[in-house]
């Protein structure tokens, strides 16, 4: 089993060297997903070992900017371990994850605290896969849907909206645990 850990750690990316200690989670969690504006840094899901054990739907936020241990943003709609995450600079989304798989779609006011609020679904359940985005679109791709541990499946939401996840195509290849970033223009998976 994964070490679960609170701590968060950065680096500055027009450097090179090591990762600095930036602050701490509230809690122990492993399998957390994290999406971002260019002021907040937003962090949901995942899981604990231990007397709190189990999926969470705990959601927190850091300022990037400054140094410091996350604050309570608010709760996802359920508990969920490893879900897909991805951004616009408003709009935070986590999607399906959990120990039991699951399709649903969430979305978060990155400027604002409070609960998600329901999005829609994706096409299909699944845990373990990753997001990027645009300024208006979320991709995801990959995952474990329950039976295959590495689908192909990749699919699409526009972000500022709500709604079903839509097919956008395939991976060359079923991939699981994987992990994403773009710059706005394409991604890589």
């Amino acid at each position: 089993m994964p070490t679960r850990t609170d701590t968060i750690e950065y680096v500055t990316i027009a450097n090179t060297g090591n990762v600095t200690d930036f602050g701490n989670l509230t809690a122990a969690r492993g399998e957390v997903s994290g999406c971002s504006s260019s002021v907040r840094g937003i962090i949901g899901g995942g899981n604990q070992s231990g007397g709190g054990g189990g999926s969470k739907n705990t959601i927190e936020y850091v300022t990037i900017a400054s140094t410091g241990n996350a604050t309570d943003f608010g709760d996802l709609t359920l508990g969920r371990e490893d879900p897909g995450a991805a951004s616009s600079s408003t709009r935070g989304v986590f999607a399906g994850g959990g120990a039991t798989r699951r399709n649903t779609i969430d979305y978060v006011t990155i400027a604002s605290t409070g609960n998600a609020t329901d999005f829609g679904d994706l096409t299909t359940v699944k845990d373990g896969h990753a997001g990027t985005s645009s300024s208006t679109r979320a991709v995801f791709g990959g995952g474990h849907d329950g039976s295959t541990e590495g689908i192909n499946v990749i699919e699409y939401i526009t972000i500022d909206s709500t709604g079903n996840g839509t097919d956008f195509g395939d991976l060359t290849a079923g991939r699981y645990l994987v992990a994403a970033t773009s710059n706005g223009h394409g991604g890589l998976q």
